[in-house]
């Protein structure tokens, strides 16, 4: 696969980014982990500020000795391995929060780089972690009353100027993350080498990305990304037009129907009967399939939901499982990390590192 004219910029100019020292945070953990990372690389020339992604990697010796040096590849990109040995996550933020980042991955980082982890017989679960941005799309005035904290409203019209990194239609959210796998691929990301994760919209953008071929999204002049270990969704959004709609939501998320019609018509456009198109829940099983036998497709899905969820109904999850189940030749896992409110996940960080071991041991029992 040959990256297209961006992607080799994008690859050349990350030569100007170094390791440097930094620290990561859990709420569950009493001190900050200190860290080797590369943060906000971009990953396509003339960026906007939110095309960009971080690498983590364990503060050891030896990753200590790469401070201050160019990212030129990620640690043990040439080593030969049975099983994945990095975790590339998506986040989420309904495709329209810039500020909900990359670094929604650092407590997720600091339990798996934790100094106990390192000092003890077992090596950390992966020698890297990236974590990926992608430019956001606009949000309406006024701001829904469901966001508690929201972020400042974009409009371009009516603010009368522009911020590209805020006015994502789909598929450009796709690009964005192809592009970012592209650059890693260029760091030494390569088939099976990965385990890919994404919370809520960022799960949605996962199984784009991965399940479904470039052309798909319309975006066949993009490389095929490279083929994750496994794919990993968590709290996520699978079936857009059901999220629209008063019986899709059910009785306990019905009162979210106008945002979520709101902020899918700014993402997605107005035009409803695209929508399914992009929904992974509503992928062809057989192309899956096809794709899994090709060896373009993860043979290993887990997807977990949390029964607290108050932002997304469960039924997301059921209607994801029905349509995975169907694709033969995969394997689909029900994972059961996830509880809480809808950001639990990424805001503590354990359940993602949880999540991340037990795809870890899936793909070990795995003859």
């Amino acid at each position: 696969m040959t990256p297209d004219r961006a992607d080799v910029a994008a690859s050349q100019d990350i030569r100007q980014a170094r390791w440097q020292p930094a620290e990561v945070a859990s709420p569950h953990l009493d001190h900050p982990v200190p860290v080797v990372a590369a943060k906000d690389v971009a990953y396509l020339p003339h960026a906007n500020r939110l095309q960009n992604l971080s690498i983590y990697l364990p503060r050891t010796p030896r990753t200590a000795a790469l401070i201050g040096t160019p990212v030129t590849s990620l640690p043990g990109a040439d080593a030969a391995v049975r099983h994945p040995r990095y975790l590339v996550h998506l986040h989420g933020g309904a495709w329209r929060d810039p500020r909900l980042t990359s670094a929604s991955i650092e407590p997720a980082v600091a339990h798996a780089f934790r100094a106990d982890a390192l000092t003890g017989e077992a090596a950390p679960p992966v020698t890297a972690i990236a974590s990926l941005n992608y430019t956001v799309s606009q949000i309406d005035y006024p701001v829904p009353p469901v966001m508690k904290d929201p972020p400042v409203p974009y409009d371009a019209i009516k603010d009368n100027h522009t911020d590209p990194a805020r006015e994502a239609v789909h598929p450009q959210h796709v690009s964005d993350v192809l592009h970012g796998l592209a650059l890693l691929g260029s760091l030494g990301l390569a088939d099976g080498s990965y385990v890919l994760s994404g919370h809520s919209c960022g799960a949605c953008l996962a199984l784009q990305s991965v399940l479904q071929p470039p052309r798909h999204h319309g975006l066949g002049h993009l490389p095929e990304p490279p083929r994750p270990a496994a794919l990993l969704g968590l709290n996520g959004l699978y079936d857009l037009p059901a999220l629209a709609t008063a019986e899709g939501l059910g009785t306990s998320h019905a009162h979210l129907r106008d945002d979520y019609e709101a902020f899918l018509s700014r993402a997605f456009g107005a035009d409803k009967g695209a929508w399914a198109d992009a929904s992974p829940a509503g992928f062809d099983p057989v192309s899956i399939a096809a794709r899994v036998r090709e060896g373009t497709a993860p043979p290993l899905v887990v997807l977990d939901h949390s029964a607290e969820d108050q932002l997304v109904p469960e039924n997301q999850h059921e209607r994801m499982t029905a349509t995975l189940a169907e694709a033969a030749g995969l394997r689909l896992a029900r994972g059961h990390r996830l509880t809480g409110p809808h950001a639990a996940p990424w805001e503590e960080g354990v359940m993602i590192y949880q999540s991340l071991l037990d795809t870890l041991r899936l793909l070990r029992e795995a003859p």
